[in-house]
């Protein structure tokens, strides 16, 4: 039974795909194995790089195997993170992430349609209003935090951690906002790489996967729009 559950599994996580995302992942990879290791990145940061794509990408599908990936990409990330010393990108990949990703395969798994893919939601004007007001002042508490801790871009590194906190938690609730929220996250985090690779010329993988995943955010926001059913669209007023 067990192996036919497996079998089940990963038939659903392979079907649906188009020629189209499959090459786009294929692309994605690749560019990054290729790039990093013209920009002398080491294989702990390739492979980090590699599985956050994979991770972003299939999770943009509704697949659950998302979830395996992301595991791996929390793991050798918070590392290299640690190596930098942006702490709070540390302590948000080991102490969020890492639980949340068990949460999420969970319950993303109960919650698929007949094509074995999730159902696409959103939150209410007011539910966005109020994630906006409690990012804004976590924002501004963490930061302060970090300030202590005499971290790396302690406002850079409060804002991506305070905005992923909020955007995983709208990613396991499937919400569409999510993508929305990784966008500005993506967007920071890769100012915050940047002056990491130019103070050093170190960590040129973990810029690339950055710049791949807002690539792939603003795909996938589009694409769940898209995807969102009638009563959902009419709930979130999205037109």
């Amino acid at each position: 039974m067990r192996v036919i559950n497996i079998k089940n599994f990963i038939a659903g996580e392979l079907s649906g795909w188009k020629k189209a995302e499959v090459l786009w992942l294929i692309f994605c990879c690749v560019a990054v194995i290729i790039l990093s290791i013209q920009m002398g990145d080491n294989v702990m940061g390739i492979i980090s790089a590699v599985t956050a794509s994979l991770y972003t990408i299939i999770a943009g599908k509704g697949k659950v195997s998302c979830y395996l990936f992301g595991i791996i990409n929390t793991l050798l990330y918070g590392w290299i993170s640690y190596k930098m010393r942006l702490y709070g990108e540390v302590m948000l990949n080991w102490g969020w992430y890492l639980p949340m990703m068990f949460v999420g395969f969970f319950c993303w798994n109960k919650r698929k349609n007949e094509k074995q893919i999730i159902r696409k939601t959103c939150l209410s004007p007011k539910g966005r209003g109020l994630t906006a007001a409690a990012s804004l002042a976590g924002i501004v508490l963490y930061t302060l935090i970090l300030q202590m801790l005499n971290g790396r871009t302690p406002v850079l590194d409060s804002a991506t951690t305070v905005l992923s906190v909020t955007a995983m938690i709208l990613t396991v609730k499937r919400c569409i906002e999510q993508w929305v929220l990784w966008t500005i996250v993506n967007i920071l985090a890769i100012v915050m790489w940047l002056q990491v690779y130019l103070e050093n010329g170190n960590s040129a993988a973990s810029l690339l996967m950055w710049c791949m995943a807002l690539a792939n955010g603003i795909i996938f926001f589009l694409t769940w729009r898209r995807e969102l059913e009638p009563e959902e669209r009419e709930k979130c007023q999205m037109d």
